[in-house]
Parts: C-alpha cells; sequence; structure tokens
C-alpha cells in the first residue's frame, strides 16, 4: 500500500514540476504574416502545433494519439457537404417517379372526396351554427367592465413590466457599485494585480529576440499595450525592441521566443488569491444578493397577480 502512495505522489510530482516547454516565430511584411508555434509537455508526450497563415491548422496530441486537428475536421466537413450534395440530387431524380402515379391517384380520390365533403359540410354547417349562437348567448351573459378597470388594468401592467425592472437594475447598479468600492473588495484586487504580474512573469519567455514596429486603431490601445510590454520586459530592452506607432495602424518586423513554466510554479502564486479570506467574503455577498434578488422579483409577481384580482373584483357590473 505504501509504495502505490509514493507512486502516486511520484507521479504527481512529475506532473506539477515537469516543464512545458514553448517556442513562437513570426514574420510580419506588408499583408504577409507567417506564425509558428509548439507545445511540449511531459517530455513530448504532450504536444500542440499551430501553424498561420489562414485558414490556418492547429494540432494537438497525446503520444501517437491525435485528439485534435482543425486541418481534418475542415475536410471531414467538406466531405459531409459534398455527400449531401450527391444524395439531394439523386432523391430529386428518384422522387420524380412516384410523383406521377400520386397525381393520377389523387384526381380519382377527389372526385369521391368533393361528394363526401359536401354531406359533411352540410352537417357540420348545421351545428356550427347551433354552436355559434349558443355561444353567442353565453357570451351575452358575461360580466361587463368598467372602462376605468382597463385604465387601472393598462398602468398596473406598465407599473410592473417597465417600473419594476427599472428598480431592480439600479438595486443590482447599487449593488457592484458598493461591491467594487468595498474595502475587502479593493485589497482582493490589488491581490489579484500583484499575484498575476507574478504569474506573467514566470510565463513570459527566457530567450527570444523581436524587432516589431505597431500601431492601433487607437493611440490609447498603443501606449496600454507598450506599457505592458515596458513592465514584462523592461530588463531585455536590448533583445526585444518594440516601437509603437501612434499615427497609423500597421504591424511590421519580426519575433522569435522560447520559453517554459511548470504548473507547481503557477499554482504557488495563485495560492493567495485562492485561500484569500476576501475572496470567499465577497462571493457570500454576492450569492446573498441573487438570493435577495430572486425573493425581490417572487414578491413583485404576487404583487402584482393581487392587484389584478382585486381590479377584476372591484370593477367588475353586471
Amino acid at each position: 500500500m505504501g509504495c502505490i502512495v509514493g507512486l502516486i505522489l511520484l507521479l504527481l510530482l512529475f506532473v506539477l514540476l515537469c516543464p512545458i516547454c514553448y517556442k513562437a516565430d513570426g514574420e510580419f511584411h506588408e499583408g504577409d504574416k507567417r506564425i509558428r508555434v509548439k507545445l511540449r509537455y511531459l517530455l513530448g508526450l504532450v504536444r500542440g502545433d499551430y501553424i498561420y497563415p489562414e485558414p490556418g491548422n492547429i494540432v494537438f496530441k497525446v503520444a501517437w494519439f491525435t485528439l485534435y486537428d482543425s486541418g481534418a475536421e475542415d475536410e471531414v466537413e467538406d466531405a459531409v457537404e459534398d455527400a449531401a450534395e450527391n444524395a439531394d440530387s439523386k432523391t430529386t431524380t428518384d422522387a420524380e417517379k412516384p410523383r406521377v402515379a400520386a397525381d393520377a391517384g389523387a384526381k380519382a380520390a377527389n372526385g369521391e372526396n368533393a361528394t363526401r365533403s359536401e354531406k359533411a359540410a352540410n352537417g357540420e354547417n348545421a351545428t356550427s351554427s347551433k354552436k355559434t349562437a349558443n355561444g353567442e348567448k353565453t357570451k351575452k351573459k358575461e360580466p361587463l367592465k368598467s372602462p376605468i378597470y382597463y385604465i387601472k388594468k393598462a398602468f398596473e401592467n406598465f407599473k410592473h413590466k417597465i417600473i419594476a425592472k427599472i428598480k431592480l437594475l439600479y438595486k443590482e447598479f447599487n449593488f457592484y457599485k458598493k461591491l467594487l468600492f468595498h474595502e475587502d473588495t479593493q485589497k482582493l484586487l490589488s491581490t489579484f494585480k500583484k499575484q498575476l504580474l507574478k504569474i506573467l512573469k514566470v510565463i513570459i519567455p527566457k530567450k527570444g529576440r523581436c524587432n516589431i514596429e505597431y500601431g492601433m486603431d487607437s493611440p490609447d490601445t498603443t501606449a496600454y499595450i507598450f506599457g505592458v510590454y515596458s513592465l514584462l520586459f523592461f530588463k531585455k530592452t536590448k533583445r526585444y525592441v518594440v516601437i509603437p506607432n501612434f499615427d497609423q495602424k500597421c504591424l511590421e518586423g519580426d519575433f522569435e521566443i522560447k520559453g517554459y513554466f511548470n504548473i507547481f510554479s503557477i499554482l504557488i502564486k495563485a495560492l493567495p488569491i485562492i485561500l484569500s479570506k476576501k475572496l470567499r467574503l465577497t462571493k457570500a455577498r454576492i450569492d446573498r444578493h441573487f438570493e435577495n434578488m430572486e425573493k425581490a422579483k417572487r414578491k413583485e409577481e404576487k404583487r402584482h397577480e393581487t392587484m389584478l384580482g382585486a381590479l377584476e373584483e372591484e370593477y367588475s357590473v353586471s
């Protein structure tokens, strides 16, 4: 028994500590783009590859088994479409033969059906006239409503569908506003930001080079991306040259990066967030809010039903 537990622990440590290696390279020149990404895990037992340009191909393998291949899926879809088109063409030609026989039989049956339908129509008209006469009598006996009833009913429906929903949305907005600026939430967000930066520093490439000039639609977005780059690669500006272009949208240059990380190091960095007491308190507040909102909705539905029932009794006159 102890040997089995030891083997399980060794296997778990191997999975957690085995590095996930990745490599990516690409070129961007005047609309011509090329990107290749390789991912290796468990000493190459788990492999992933991505090749661009379009349509792009993603392959994910475990040992000798292919778990996912986007190129193979496209080929299967094309084959299915071709088979469906061929089947439609065959069925249309085969379906034309029985149509002629069906038309001849339908013409012969129409004569017999016509006489039967005339007899049945006469009987149905008699019974329907009796039913309509009885229905008119019963309708006349139903009590009428006062015009004020319809006005108040329309106002109550408007109050239920529009005003009540606006009040619920206002409560939602106030809750999330208070939750965002709550002391526990602010501390949780600061912890999340700090640990996320640590996780990104673990994942960022250990080796590589790049020489890229880029520009986005908005200068603000360009500046934001450059700020993130400066935080992550501030010690490697000689090998990673990134030039922001604030005047126009562009992407020119080439890059090559290599890196590795393991699951254990990411879990260690994420533990302060997962085990945070502030996270549990925030989740409890959100759960309580959802329960209160459901109660408020049910209460509003009951109020609306009782109001309509009261109006029905108050403004019905014979």
